[in-house]
């Protein structure tokens, strides 16, 4: 039998590595979203889509 150290043992460490995962998958999403921007941002050469999508996010 396993004891209940080992399971609260077992469940931190799984919540960390959750943790870990979610937040690397959050930067990258927000990273890509960033290089698309900066890319538009650049062919315009005009900050106007970085703009727009501040009015867009802060507008609900």
């Amino acid at each position: 039998m396993v004891d209940s150290f080992s399971y609260t043992l077992i469940s931190i460490t799984t919540l960390c590595f959750g943790l870990i995962v979610s937040f690397q998958i959050a930067h990258i999403h927000y990273c890509r979203r960033l290089t698309t921007l900066v890319r538009r941002s650049i062919s315009t050469r005009t900050i106007a889509p970085v703009l727009a999508e501040y009015e867009k996010y802060n507008t609900k």
